[in-house]
């Protein structure tokens, strides 16, 4: 893939990024229903290789009274969940959400694009309050209900709760199915 193919696939999103000055990645945020979020899309290895990487998304050192209760829940979720998995940084503690893709001799598509969007972005988002209360508490609140997707969902304005619900899977946000393990992806 060429990086002005990456590019144009993130424009068919809607989405508006920055262009790192020095390599090929491009820099997008995005707001959910429970936190806004940055994340890079590099596009490495002469084109082979493209990834999702979120930044600044939550921080865990190893020296935290709470980090084998964070690490549980980082398992938990990276047992269920399809694309996208989370990562853990020893050094600094930071966690990371990313999802992988090696392209080899494929060609990415635009539908392929937002499916890993559709997936990537609310699996982030859901998870944040999980993974922000076990840091706090040590305790694995575990999935959010239904119920209490919809109700933070109410409060967004209707335009953002009609693209939240595009990326979720095609229902307007409040609408939302989810199964018993959380949404689509997990």
């Amino acid at each position: 893939m060429r990086f002005e193919q990456l590019k144009k696939l993130v424009e068919g999103e809607g989405l508006r990024y920055f262009v790192a000055p020095d390599r090929e990645v491009l820099m997008v945020g995005m707001a959910g229903i429970f936190g806004n979020y940055q994340f890079v899309i590099p596009l490495e290895l002469d084109g082979r290789f493209l990834q999702f990487r979120t930044l600044g998304y939550q921080s865990c050192p190893a020296d935290h009274p709470h980090v084998d209760a964070v690490l549980r829940v980082l398992g938990e979720l990276n047992y269920r969940a399809r694309l996208t998995k989370f990562g853990w940084d020893p050094r600094d503690g930071e966690i990371v959400a990313y999802a992988d893709v090696w392209l080899e001799d494929g060609t990415l598509t635009q539908q392929q694009f937002s499916t890993m969007l559709r997936s990537y972005v609310p699996l982030i988002d859901i998870n944040h309050p999980r993974i922000t209360k076990t840091i706090e508490t040590g305790k694995d609140p575990g999935d959010l209900r239904p119920d209490d997707i919809a109700g933070a969902a109410s409060g967004l304005p209707p335009a953002l709760r009609g693209l939240l619900g595009r990326i979720m899977g095609g229902k307007p946000s409040g609408d939302q199915e989810t199964t018993p393990e959380g949404p689509a992806d997990v």
